[in-house]
């Protein structure tokens, strides 16, 4: 079967990792187009829709990152969205990694792609029941997990989704992020934390989005 040569792009643009492990970390972001899960703290709602996002061939999005990079040399690729999965990346991947670009990606958990990406930030959702797609478990495609902090939210989710991703392994870290960047949501969040840690949870992390207190994208 031929890999696909068109992929729907929402933006392609260049700043730092504003969340977990790899936070201020310089990245060429490829936001792809479409979700179906319309998250109502989602800060990417102009990604929801496919119909206004531009049809590139991988060829083109190449450049684009090609360029970036030669302004900053030490950025990887994150892809990101939307819900990336929801397309076939695998031409996009198998051209990035022959270009030997560090890749890592951003999914809501509900899609699986057997694709040799470096780094899987995997961020279930609420509306899904946090659900984890089972393949991101039994092939190891899960370096961290980035939950929002929303009401819905408690501890025995978390305890859940610690036991759920045991077979990955012990060192995969869960970061609660904020719902927004504001008080109200910060000491919710920290809260949630404290109690996690009095709970005994491993590899807890309180998170942020370092992107929104710089004022970038």
């Amino acid at each position: 079967m031929p890999e696909p040569s068109i992929l729907k792009i929402n933006e392609i643009f260049w700043s730092f990792q504003g969340e977990g492990v790899k936070i201020g970390f310089p990245s060429i972001f490829i936001r792809l187009a479409g979700c179906q899960l319309r998250c109502p703290y989602c800060d990417t709602k102009d990604s929801w829709e496919d119909e206004n996002a531009q049809s590139m061939k991988v060829e083109g999005i190449l450049a684009k990152v090609e360029n970036y990079k030669k302004r900053y040399p030490q950025s990887q690729v994150v892809l990101t969205g939307g819900e990336p999965l929801g397309q076939d990346l695998s031409g996009l991947v198998k051209e990035l990694k022959n270009r030997n670009f560090f890749l890592s990606i951003e999914t809501d958990g509900l899609h699986f792609q057997d694709l040799p990406i470096d780094w899987w930030t995997v961020s279930p959702k609420d509306s899904t029941g946090y659900t984890i797609q089972p393949d991101l478990i039994t092939y190891k495609k899960i370096n961290e997990i980035k939950l929002v902090v929303t009401p819905k939210l408690k501890v025995g989710k978390i305890k859940e989704i610690r036991e759920k991703i045991k077979g990955v392994g012990e060192q995969v870290l869960i970061f609660l992020q904020p719902e927004a960047y504001d008080k109200k949501r910060y000491k919710r969040t920290f809260s949630l934390f404290q109690r996690c840690q009095e709970e005994g949870i491993d590899n807890i992390r309180a998170g942020m989005q370092m992107h929104k207190v710089y004022n970038v994208r």
